[in-house]
């Protein structure tokens, strides 16, 4: 047993221990080392006692899983109270250092979904709700909650995921003709995500990132950028207009929960030094440190306050504002601002909270940038609308193999191609070629205008707000599952399978051998995954290699696709 203390793998693969134990396979799936199963076994003894998640992932293992498996058994005995992940069941591609990470990442999120899932169970059957609970993938199918529990790295990104499924539910995008994209404006930030003509969500060529982290799940290609209702409007010194990233509390909002704030924003318009309409609210987090941010949170005890009384008696306001931002930034308090659903209020065209608050603060606000109140409104609508389509068109070059680094001018291009848009015809356009799906709350105010700066016309489906909660109701099942077959040097084929590898004579009878034991194997995979009456088709995919000038060619590889549908959800669905 060696323990392995270099901090930079550490770090890369975001684990707290790493240990390396002898074995491992070649390429082939020949064993090259054998498994040392005494230190596996000290190791569950002496290091692993106060461990509450262990991966398992061993080099080419997608070729030959039988030490990754053994030590499975060993630790499973030794410690039976361990969760336990193993880097070959997350995924079948090589790249040892991301299958490791991937099977870190699996573990470490074992636990913490494990209590998420058992509340929500535990929430259902207090109110009576008596049926399976079902998970959305990152790919936007559903599985059981049993396998949600084992497969939590499977879960990341599932609400953009299920808020793609229920746009094509919602927009019928399967009957278009064409593929499209599904734009999700939420409060904080807006999802681009791109379907293809089928309606499915286009999944990622790599794996998904998740903490810095690069894994081998995969998951649907997404693009995602900080705008939305909650978006912070500013001007910045230059008076040039920025909205988000950071996100702050819309002043109708805060207003309608807290009076106060009306006082607050005339107290900034009576001392006539800020152009900005910030008002200042206790955060829930972090701890304050030093005479400036203790004494900030002493006068927050007694409610929200403006910027212009919290900074009164600082000799420097500029140092004194750059102190709360780093406030709001560490939790310890939390910013109420204009935001674009404050220029919505301000303008009549959203009636849910009064319009006091937003258009005192589109006051303050157009102040510093010389322009009315109401013109400085449709100027942020606009605005939004603008950076939502500069992002989809943007997405949509580098999908086609745009490099944006390589054309510096690029981008500048684009934005000069939307500002054509301010007259009565513009002078140039640019064209997505797909349709435009609008979802999330406020996407009803936007997504519209967003369709005309790219030519296209947007489709904008009742209950589009709640976009996410139908894709979790329509998801259906599906699982995918590859195996390899490799020829082998002294002829004859092998079949690298789950549970380890089988030689053949010959490339058919290794299809087909392989198509018979995987069938049941993954039958019983989909079930335990939440299928009840699984399909399994599958794909074969032959490469091979031309050689002597392209007169003969050589096998290199087979692979065999095996897709698993629900055909009770397709019967039930279908009716």
């Amino acid at each position: 047993l060696m323990r392995y203390t270099r901090t930079n793998m550490l770090e890369v693969l975001n684990a707290d221990y790493i240990y390396m134990v002898d074995g491992g396979h070649d390429p082939k799936g020949n064993e090259v080392a054998e498994f040392d199963e005494t230190a596996c076994r000290d190791a569950c003894v002496s290091a692993f006692a106060n461990v509450e998640s262990i991966a398992v992932s061993s080099y080419f293992s997608v070729r030959n899983p039988s030490h990754e498996l053994r030590a499975r058994e060993i630790i499973q005995r030794e410690r039976p109270g361990a969760y336990v992940t193993c880097g070959h069941e997350l995924a079948t591609e090589l790249d040892a250092l991301k299958r490791a990470t991937t099977a870190v990442l699996n573990a470490g999120l074992i636990p913490i979904i494990i209590d998420l899932l058992n509340s929500v169970e535990d929430a259902c059957r207090r109110r009576g709700i008596n049926v399976p609970v079902m998970v959305v993938r990152s790919d936007g199918s559903l599985v059981s909650v049993d396998w949600a529990r084992t497969h939590p790295i499977e879960t990341v990104l599932s609400g953009p995921a299920a808020s793609s499924i229920g746009a094509c539910y919602l927009s019928g995008a399967s009957k278009f003709s064409r593929g499209s994209c599904v734009v999700d404006i939420g409060g904080t930030t807006t999802d681009i995500i791109y379907l293809d003509e089928a309606g499915r969500p286009v999944l990622g060529s790599e794996g998904t990132t998740v903490g810095g982290h690069k894994t081998l799940v995969k998951s649907i290609d997404i693009f995602t950028f900080g705008l939305g209702g909650d978006s912070r409007v500013r001007f910045s010194k230059d008076h040039e207009l920025i909205i988000g990233p950071r996100r702050v509390l819309p002043l109708c909002s805060a207003a309608a929960e807290h009076p106060e704030v009306i006082g607050c924003l005339k107290d900034i318009i009576a001392d006539g030094s800020l152009q900005e309409p910030i008002v200042v609210f206790p955060g829930d987090r972090g701890k304050a440190s030093g005479t400036f941010e203790e004494r900030i949170m002493a006068v927050l005890r007694g409610g929200p306050s403006s910027v212009v009384r919290l900074l009164k008696n600082e000799r420097l306001a500029n140092m004194g504002m750059i102190g709360l931002e780093e406030m709001e930034q560490k939790g310890l308090v939390q910013f109420a601002g204009f935001t674009p659903t404050d220029a919505l209020t301000a303008l009549g065209r959203l009636g849910k909270w009064g319009g006091e608050a937003s258009e005192l603060g589109a006051k303050i606000i157009a102040r510093g940038d010389g322009e009315s109140a109401a013109a400085l409104c449709v100027t942020v609508c606009e605005s939004v609308s603008r950076i939502a389509a500069k992002n989809i068109f943007m997405k949509r070059l580098s999908t086609r193999g745009f490099d944006f680094n390589k054309e510096a001018g690029a981008v500048s291009l684009i934005d000069f191609s939307l500002l054509s848009h301010d007259g009565p015809a513009p002078s140039i356009q640019l064209k997505l070629n797909t349709e435009v799906i609008g979802v999330g709350a406020p996407s009803w105010a936007f997504i519209p205008r967003t369709g005309e700066l790219l030519s296209e016309l947007t489709v904008q489906p009742e209950n589009a707000g709640v976009a996410g909660a139908v894709g979790a109701a329509v998801g259906a099942f599906y699982l995918r599952y590859a195996v390899l077959i490799t020829p082998l040097a002294s002829g004859g084929y092998r079949a690298h399978l789950p549970e380890g590898i089988k030689d053949f004579e010959l490339l058919e009878a290794a299809v087909d051998d392989t198509a018979a034991l995987i069938t049941p194997w993954i039958k019983e995979r989909a079930m335990n995954s939440g299928a009840k009456n699984p399909l399994v088709t599958y794909k074969r995919v032959d490469t091979e290699a031309a050689i002597a000038g392209g007169i003969r060619k050589i096998h290199l590889s087979t692979h065999l696709y095996f897709d698993v549908s629900d055909g009770l959800e397709i019967k039930l669905m279908n009716k």
